[in-house]
C-alpha cells in the first residue's frame, strides 16, 4: 500500500543554512520548489553530510519521496533539464 505522505517534487538542488540558532543548525542540501525548500535525506542514509547528495547541488532534479514536515526521504530521483 502507498504511504500517503509520498510525493513528488521537481526544484533545484542547493546548499543551505538550516536549523539557524538550533543544536542542529548546519549547512544542509536542500531542495528549492516553489512550495518552500525541504531538507533532502535518502532513506539509507543517517549522515548529516551525504557526497552524493552533495553532488547534486546547481542541478534541477524530480524527487519521489516520504514527505514528513518540510524533509523528503528520498525514494528515488532524476535529473531533470533545467528551465
Amino acid at each position: 500500500m502507498k504511504d500517503p505522505r509520498e510525493k513528488q517534487y521537481t526544484g533545484d538542488v542547493v546548499a543551505r543554512e538550516y536549523a539557524a540558532g538550533s543544536k542542529s543548525e548546519r549547512r544542509a542540501v536542500m531542495l528549492a520548489t516553489r512550495w518552500g525548500d525541504f531538507l533532502l535525506r535518502r532513506a539509507d542514509r543517517q549522515d548529516l553530510v551525504d557526497p552524493e547528495l552533495e553532488g547534486l547541488v546547481g542541478k534541477r532534479i524530480r524527487v519521489r519521496g516520504i514527505v514528513t514536515r518540510r524533509v523528503i526521504t528520498i525514494l528515488e530521483w532524476v535529473e531533470v533539464k533545467p528551465r
